[in-house]
């Protein structure tokens, strides 16, 4: 199950590295919910309810549990998987993760300003809105963000130490969204989690790094997860 970045799309997110992935995997690839292809009965973004929508997803497939690749807000959300249905995730490969929205960039800098992003970024603006199909709906997503920051709780030392799940970490050197510092405290705090920094590479690691994406996530699943006689338990660290 790969999880995209906020106000992205699965496609727009994973396009890059979908050949590698399918020859090993069976993907699903959602939209979150009032991104692409989706639709938002409620109105509003909460994490929570996104992880929720995950777990319905896959008992609607009929699939017991899944790998989860995320990536930033889809990270995030991966946790909350995690923590409310733990026993849908089999392993976690989060890119650019981080537990608590205090020190973010997102929180202030009017990150989430429409107004800003056009003038500032026109080609993030004009890719969002091809993605979701009008100017609209790019606001309404904005919104939707900046008031998920503001009110979603954040995950404890405690919180991080209960999620059992296998765990790769990867975050890169120079990301400007996520402070690495997080990621650094969420390896010690995981039980069973492995963390890559990749240097001189930004927040989006799939875009900047896709081949050494690819490598650092194989690895993972060889080294740590698939056995010929089963599921192998992570050692701590």
């Amino acid at each position: 199950m790969l999880l995209h970045n906020a106000c992205s799309t699965f496609r727009a997110t994973w396009g890059r590295v979908l050949g590698p992935l399918a020859s090993r995997f069976y993907l699903i690839g959602p939209d979150l919910r009032g991104h692409g292809g989706s639709t938002n009965p409620s109105g509003r973004l909460d994490l929570r309810e996104m992880a929720d929508d995950m777990a319905a997803l896959l008992d609607r497939m009929g699939i017991p549990s899944a790998h989860v690749l995320a990536f930033s807000g889809g990270a995030s959300t991966a946790l909350y998987l995690a923590t409310r249905h733990p026993e849908r995730v089999r392993s976690m490969v989060l890119i650019g993760s981080h537990y608590t929205v205090r020190g973010m960039r997102t929180r202030g800098d009017a990150f989430w300003d429409p107004e800003r992003i056009r003038r500032e970024e026109p080609a993030w603006w004009a890719a969002m809105v091809r993605w979701h199909g009008s100017a609209e709906r790019v606001e309404a997503l904005l919104r939707g963000w900046k008031e998920e920051d503001r009110h979603r709780p954040d995950f404890g030392p405690e919180d991080l130490r209960a999620i059992r799940i296998p765990t790769l970490l990867l975050i890169g050197e120079n990301d400007r969204i996520t402070p690495i510092e997080q990621t650094i405290e969420m390896a010690r705090w995981l039980p069973h989690a492995r963390l890559v920094i990749f240097p001189q590479t930004g927040h989006d690691i799939v875009r900047e790094r896709p081949e050494g994406f690819v490598e650092a996530a194989t690895a993972f699943w060889d080294e740590r997860i698939e056995t010929p006689t089963g599921w192998a338990p992570l050692q701590p660290g």
